[in-house]
């Protein structure tokens, strides 16, 4: 039977937010439910590229409006200032005027951003892979150029994907530069000893510097000030241009409204995707936290985005029907990582994110990388023309784990907050 007046509002138009919207929009279209995407610019940033786009290489830049054409999705270009659980409603600022939205389901999906705030100067003498800020991707290219050709001391804080992607794309543009990156644990070590040894050589053949096991406590102009690889208190590395890329964390609305949420800001979610203090809320992508892992360890990837994307839409549109809805689960099939414009590391690591088969390197790796990250922004234009086209593998492993009596405790909750 057609229900009426069911409003969906999306918050968020990354990854899993638009695969949401796109996917309600079909799902609901003789449910008399309307979608409300909002979204705070109107063009999709392919996160993914931002190492690419603070290199001064050109990225594609898709209107929102085109993505969500012949749909039924309505955007709303502004900007979430508060929401509000006890009525349903969220306050949204646009250029023109300040506006109540309400809703029956809500779908939060506004992201993460690199933490600015817990190490003192960081704002205000690091630059930061974000699409948007005075010190975000396009203030990192400005500043590169002007100091390229006489050379430069480049230093990339952070040991995971985006830094070590960030480090050696600097190098490959900026060969003048003398780049190093920081990192206050073991240098890619996140994926085990075979991907570390391609890193560690592609770095090496770069003349990339390593400092690992520093833990930067300040940064200051010119430096940062580190807790030094002889566990020397107060070392000095000096730059002239440092891009920070570790540390990320959720916005404040959700600890602000009363969410459930972690110590990084996200809202904890139960395994159908919904905020465990307000279930007509799921929370999606790098803004939510799984309090059980559905049958694999979660990362943030754009495969991760996408799968719970569509899961919560799927979940929302059964209970509109009034059917029962399914607890995520999904396997990997894969990873790559950039290692500069020429070289890239991509393996397989079906099913549970653990590494299988060969690795592979060089300008093979460089395709099959840009081919996947293509391929998963082309999945959401699929949606659009087909909604309900996305699927992925792995959908039994909870069931699988939960039999096997293997379900786990997701990481990073143990700091829960109430607002």
């Amino acid at each position: 039977m057609k229900q009426q007046n069911i409003q969906i509002v999306v918050l968020g138009a990354g990854y899993a937010g638009m695969m949401a919207a796109l996917r309600l929009s079909g799902k609901t279209r003789k449910l008399g439910a309307e979608v409300v995407l909002v979204n705070g610019v109107d063009t999709f940033v392919q996160r993914p590229r931002l190492h690419q786009a603070a290199t001064g290489q050109p990225v594609l830049q898709t209107p929102i409006s085109e993505m969500l054409r012949g749909t039924r999705v309505q955007f709303l270009q502004g900007w979430v200032s508060a929401i509000h659980p006890a009525t349903r409603c969220v306050t949204i600022k646009t250029a023109q005027r300040v506006e109540e939205l309400g809703y029956d389901y809500l779908v939060y999906a506004l992201g993460s951003a690199v933490d600015q705030d817990t190490v003192p100067g960081l704002r205000e003498h690091a630059y930061v892979l974000d699409p948007r800020g005075s010190n975000a991707s396009g203030a990192v290219l400005e500043r590169l150029r002007a100091i390229s050709q006489s050379g430069g001391q480049v230093v990339v804080v952070g040991g995971g994907a985006t830094g070590i992607e960030g480090a050696t794309e600097i190098k490959g543009w900026f060969p003048n530069m003398h780049v190093s990156l920081v990192t206050d644990s073991k240098f890619g070590a996140f994926k085990g000893t075979r991907i570390e040894r391609h890193f560690r050589e592609a770095f090496r053949k770069q003349d990339i510097s390593i400092h690992e096991g520093c833990r930067v406590r300040a940064v200051e102009a010119g430096h940062v000030l580190a807790d030094g690889e002889r566990n020397t208190s107060g070392e000095k590395i000096p730059f002239d241009v440092c891009v920070w890329a570790g540390g990320f964390h959720a916005l404040p609305l959700a600890r602000e409204a009363g969410f459930n949420v972690n110590e990084r800001g996200q809202i904890l979610v139960d395994p159908f995707g919904r905020s465990l203090s307000h279930p007509e809320v799921y929370a999606v992508g790098d803004a939510s936290h799984p309090v059980e892992e559905p049958g694999v360890p979660l990362r943030m990837s754009l495969q991760t985005a996408l799968t719970r994307g569509a899961h919560a839409a799927d979940n929302i549109t059964a209970h509109i029907r009034g059917k029962a809805q399914t607890p995520l689960s999904f396997a990997y099939y894969g990873q790559g990582i950039a290692l500069g414009p020429d070289d890239a590391v991509g393996f397989l690591t079906y099913p549970a994110d653990e590494l299988i088969g060969p690795v592979m390197r060089g300008k093979a790796a460089v395709n099959m990388r840009n081919f996947f990250v293509w391929m998963i922004f082309y999945f959401l234009k699929l949606e659009q023309w087909m909604p309900g086209f996305f699927f992925w593998i792995g959908k039994g492993r909870y069931a699988q784990a939960k039999r096997a009596g293997q379900i786990t405790r997701a990481s990073n909750i143990s700091e829960t907050r109430y607002g």
